[in-house]
């Protein structure tokens, strides 16, 4: 098997089978994104909570859409890595992942345990420029959706 045959099968299982997908009863914020030049929609349902210590977490995060094999596999692959962080680890996350899909060599806020591989397969999507928002559209909504939290 090739690079190719690999990342892509790792998208297509996240697509075929989606982790943490549907609604979340008592979540404190759903955000709505959209990207109107594609059509893909995706709704990221949070729930912040705090921990022992006072610290906020983003205990919970399911997604539902619709929308190309990317999006959602990107909306599965980010919920994965997001569950239980710090929202100042999440906030480093979605920056990171950003920078690294918009080019930047290095970026030291990405994981390197078990989604590891998984998100090494999103990054592919680079050789496509065009798809690089559907990519980003549920880390985007993510973002969105913890600024709103903290406005409320």
């Amino acid at each position: 098997m090739n690079y190719r045959d690999v990342f892509g099968e790792i998208l297509a299982d996240h697509h075929e089978s989606p982790r943490n997908w549907g609604s979340l009863p008592g979540c404190t914020r759903v955000e709505q994104g959209y990207n109107p030049l594609c059509g893909d929609k995706v709704a990221i349902s949070l729930l912040v909570e705090k921990d022992t210590v006072g610290n906020e977490r983003l205990s919970r995060c399911t997604f539902e859409g619709e929308g190309c094999s990317i999006c959602m596999a990107s909306a599965s692959i980010m919920s994965e890595m997001i569950q239980g962080k710090s929202l100042v680890d999440v906030r480093s996350l979605i920056e990171g992942f950003r920078e690294k899909m918009q080019g930047a060599d290095s970026v030291t806020a990405l994981p390197t345990e078990d989604s590891g591989e998984d998100i090494t397969a999103l990054y592919g999507v680079k050789r496509f420029p065009v798809r690089i928002k559907c990519a980003l559209l549920p880390w985007t909504t993510l973002k969105k959706g913890l600024e709103a939290v903290h406005a409320e």
